[in-house]
């Protein structure tokens, strides 16, 4: 379990411009997006297209506009990652700090598409997290400077240090008592009262026996003795059980709904075929999209929606034994899930469903008591 430590206020920051930054990235994107095939738009590429060194690469509009588009939903997935990320780097999570790294390279990237500024500030903010003192706070070895106390507080400091560099009063040293002239009774008698004087109950001197008074010696508590501390249990929320009960169901669904899609436009791709027509004719007339071509695309998806189903799942297993890891993982998988189905979401309202599915997930993995509980572990 990480240690309770102060956070630096470079972590803090950085934290807070990862998130900022990647939330409007994705806000950028889907406004690029939407405007992607306006007149201005395709005026823009096709002047670009006709001045060097553009105008001897024989690209289409088109197919200029497909990339700008792929390029900023991978841009808008790896924000959508990082936003998450970074709310858990401000946990100390290793792991956040370590994906975070290896999704700044791509979001650099293909963040140039929505202007670059933002993505940069991101991919900063992520170095700063490797920087002194944010690494000796996630290794658990820093700590705060000490506060400097106020001019009273220092004064009262110097004068009790220099109370204990004085010293010893009189009254607290040992003395013997006076002795008079020889043959006289004065060796007895009391001296002086002063400070400390005189012994309580008693003439002068005290018996030996009693001086000075013993003291019983005092005993270190053995090993045994000394108390253990027992790790704390914890129950684990219910909201842990609904998140990965609902991970379960709708990975599933999806995940067998688009194989079974898949399968069917495999078997007969005539109508994908007759679609591809209305939309792009010169691509269908020219044979840069065939049959064989739509078939292995639907493959390919096909078999990367099992592999993210099967992810999905084994780390919702691991989330309820209370792994940290795989619940920033699935958080991760999780805010890219509804991303996409924001995105489908706009063309069919029916995956509507499964969106409200991943978002519960993402609020229930959010929980308060969520957190402490994997921070227990």
């Amino acid at each position: 379990m990480p240690l309770a430590l102060p956070r630096p206020r470079q972590v803090t920051i950085a934290a807070s411009m990862i998130v900022a930054g990647s939330a409007a990235v994705v806000l950028t994107v889907f406004q690029q997006i939407a405007g992607l095939h306006s007149i201005d738009t395709r005026d823009t590429v096709e002047k670009m297209l006709g001045e060097p060194p553009f105008d001897t690469m024989g690209v289409s509009v088109d197919r200029i506009l497909d990339i700008i588009r792929v390029l900023s939903m991978v841009a808008a997935a790896c924000a959508t990652a990082t936003a998450i990320l970074g709310w858990q780097v401000l946990h100390r999570s290793k792991s956040a700090r370590i994906a975070l790294s290896v999704l700044a390279v791509p979001l650099f990237i293909t963040g140039i598409g929505t202007g670059g500024i933002l993505s940069t500030a991101v991919a900063v903010a992520i170095v700063l997290l490797w920087l002194q003192p944010a690494r000796d706070w996630f290794e658990g070895r820093w700590q705060p400077a000490p506060e400097q106390g106020a001019p009273g507080q220092q004064r009262t400091g110097e004068r009790t240090q220099q109370r204990i560099q004085q010293p010893q009063r009189p009254a607290e040293q040992p003395t013997e008592p006076p002795t008079g002239p020889e043959g006289s009774d004065q060796g007895t008698e009391q001296p002086p009262p002063y400070a400390g004087w005189p012994p309580p109950a008693g003439s002068w001197p005290p018996p030996q026996a009693s001086w000075p008074p013993p003291t019983a010696p005092v005993q270190a508590p053995t090993p045994a003795q000394a108390p253990v501390a027992r790790p704390e249990k914890t129950h684990r929320p219910p909201a842990v059980m609904a998140a990965v009960v609902l991970t379960w169901v709708c990975s599933v669904l999806l995940g067998g709904l688009f194989v079974v899609g898949a399968a069917w436009l495999i078997a007969s791709p005539e109508t994908l075929m007759d679609e591809m027509t209305k939309q792009n004719p010169e691509l269908v007339r020219d044979g840069t999209i065939t049959v064989g071509l739509l078939r292995g695309l639907l493959a390919g998806m096909a078999g990367m929606i099992v592999l993210w189903v099967l992810a999905a799942c084994v780390l919702a297993f691991l989330v309820l034994r209370g792994v940290g890891w795989a619940r920033v993982l699935l958080l991760v998988s999780t805010g890219a899930a509804g991303l996409g189905l924001l995105v489908c979401a706009l063309v069919n309202a029916g995956m509507v469903v499964p969106l409200v599915g991943a978002g519960a997930v993402f609020a229930l993995l959010l929980r308060r008591d969520v957190s402490a509980w994997f921070g227990h572990r």
